[in-house]
């Protein structure tokens, strides 16, 4: 495939997309060829990612990552929006991308996980402020959200050093695994972004 940054390029039935973020980070449309690799990095992180994310007793099987994947590239079809894997020196290491786009009022919601052992060295900032460009730039929307569980410190540190603002609490928002979190409604419209994390 083609090294090319911010481009989407469709070759019959085969979609492929790649952004180069840096030197060390891509991110990349996954294939459904990146099942296997994306099950084990989400089944080693199980009980990390736990703590934030909704889903994990969904994804117990390769499959599942399956699944998950070609879900992704029906989304981009339908531009509604995409997810990427992250990764660092061609090593998968997370997601970032946009769960939905709404054309209409010109908006967007990104969302991110990282593996525990690539935390803490700018890696989703970086990618999260690539997408935030991204869809300024390229997709010329005006707003982008990111929710975030309240008590979630990581994430929202990652919201206030790219410049989003929080708009509102919204009361029981998500539900982890019955216990019910509220989110931090973070924001950017594309007049106020910052150009680096």
């Amino acid at each position: 495939m083609t090294k090319v940054t911010g481009t989407i390029i469709q070759l019959g039935a085969t979609l492929d997309m790649e952004f180069i973020v840096d030197e060390d980070i891509t991110l990349r449309l996954l294939a459904t060829s990146d099942a296997e690799t994306l099950f084990e990095l989400v089944d080693q992180n199980r009980s990390y990612l736990r703590q934030w994310l909704p889903w994990l007793d969904h994804s117990t099987t390769i499959e599942h990552s399956r699944i998950f994947i070609n879900s992704i590239h029906e989304q981009l079809l339908s531009k509604k929006g995409f997810a990427c894997g992250v990764f660092v020196m061609d090593r998968l290491v997370g997601m970032c991308g946009f769960h939905e786009i709404d054309n209409e009022n010109q908006t967007v919601v990104i969302g991110y996980w990282l593996s525990e052992d690539h935390q803490g060295r700018g890696i989703i900032s970086r990618c999260t402020n690539f997408f935030i460009n991204y869809a300024f730039d390229e997709l010329g929307l005006q707003k982008v959200f990111i929710p975030v569980a309240e008590q979630n410190t990581k994430s929202r540190a990652v919201c206030e050093r790219l410049g989003l603002t929080s708009e509102e609490i919204q009361v029981n928002a998500e539900n982890l695994y019955g216990n019910l979190v509220n989110h931090v409604r973070y924001a950017m419209t594309k007049d106020k972004r910052l150009k680096s994390p």
